[in-house]
């Protein structure tokens, strides 16, 4: 793990960082059901957009600092990293409704 805790596409990058972006983002959700019903059956849609936003942020602070060059293979991490964060987040959600798409699958 990176000895700074900057947001970094590196640290998302990470088995931990991952989980923890999904948490943040699924965080974040929750706190914007609790504002209103304007999120009403699109937690999983929120939760696919605040983590690509999450990965952007990460890419563009590492674009900023000079500790990453963008090209084709730092686009695809980008692109991995925003896939796990965003299944992960919207896993969550389905859990928690016992969807069939979710981490546990269906329950009997």
């Amino acid at each position: 793990m990176p000895e700074n805790t900057d947001l970094t596409l590196a640290l998302v990058l990470t088995a931990g960082g991952a989980t923890a972006a999904a948490a943040l983002v699924t965080g974040v959700v929750q706190l914007l059901k609790q504002l209103g019903n304007f999120l009403d059956g699109k937690e999983r849609l929120t939760a696919f957009i605040l983590s690509g936003v999450l990965v952007v942020v990460a890419v563009a602070s590492a674009v900023q600092d000079g500790s990453l060059t963008l090209s084709i293979g730092s686009v695809f991490a980008a692109v991995l990293a925003w896939y796990g964060i965003a299944r992960l987040a919207m896993a969550v959600f389905a859990d928690a409704t016992k969807e069939a798409n979710s981490l546990t699958g269906p329950s009997a």
